[in-house]
This record gives structure tokens, C-alpha cells and sequence, in this order.
């Protein structure tokens, strides 16, 4: 049972071993052995911790011009999240939605940006909250 959940020792290990504001192939390796043991996660704070990491990751390889790994980091961190939490975590869901369909749209995968868009228009709080969607929504 134990090996189930290595992956996930391994990425704690590796995050434990770089400084916080350091993004880089170590980090990224860590966040994949991290997304490897989602599984297992339990508590709420292991999720959303984890899901803030691949946000991170998202934003550094959107940075990089790597929009299909920022994809994978992004859709990574969607699904970690619960039915509800666009009540719970708004600006986290709003952020990693955003930049995920941008993340869609920058590797031509419009029918996925078009499904993103739509949750956010219908979950966000705000015109405000929804420009960015559009945004991307009129690009594509």
C-alpha cells in the first residue's frame, strides 16, 4: 500500500528541497509526483495546496510558451476540485478556469475553450469576473 503513494513522498521531498519562489524543472517534477498521489489526498487543505501548485505551474509554463504542459498542470488542478467550489474557492476557480481556457486556446482546442467559457460565465459573480473569458472566447 505503501507504493501507492510514493509518488507523492517524492514530489513532498523534492518541494521541501527548492525555495518557495523558485519555479523550474525541479518544481515542475515535484507538482507531477504531487498530481500522481491526488488520489490519495483527504483533507481539503492537501487539495487545495496541491491545487494552488498546479496553478503555479500553469502560470510559469503559460510563461514559457509550454501551453499544452500548462494545459495538463491546469486541467490537473480542475479536477482536484469539489462540486462546490465556486462557493468556496471563487478566486482559485476563477483563476485556474481563466487560464486554463487560455491554455486550450493557445493549443487550438476551441470546443474545450468553448465548455471552459461556458462554466465560467455561468459560475462567475461578476461581468468583470467573466472579461477574461471573453476575451478568450472572442480570440477564438
Amino acid at each position: 500500500d505503501g507504493v501507492c503513494c510514493l509518488p507523492g513522498q517524492i514530489g513532498y521531498l523534492i518541494l521541501g528541497d527548492i525555495p518557495e519562489n523558485q519555479v523550474d524543472n525541479l518544481f515542475f517534477t515535484a507538482v507531477s509526483q504531487l498530481n500522481k498521489g491526488k488520489n490519495q489526498l483527504e483533507e481539503d487543505v492537501e487539495r487545495l495546496f496541491l491545487q494552488k501548485l498546479n496553478l503555479r505551474a500553469g502560470e510559469r509554463a503559460m510563461s514559457l510558451a509550454a501551453f499544452s504542459v500548462a494545459a495538463s498542470y491546469l486541467r490537473a488542478g480542475i479536477d482536484l476540485f469539489l462540486n462546490d467550489h465556486w462557493e468556496h474557492h471563487y478566486d482559485l476557480s476563477l483563476q485556474v478556469y481563466n487560464l486554463y481556457a487560455e491554455a486550450e486556446y493557445s493549443i487550438c482546442h476551441f470546443e474545450e475553450v468553448g465548455r471552459v467559457v461556458g462554466i465560467v460565465i455561468k459560475a462567475a459573480k461578476s461581468f468583470q469576473d467573466k472579461q477574461r473569458v471573453y476575451a478568450t472566447l472572442i480570440k477564438s
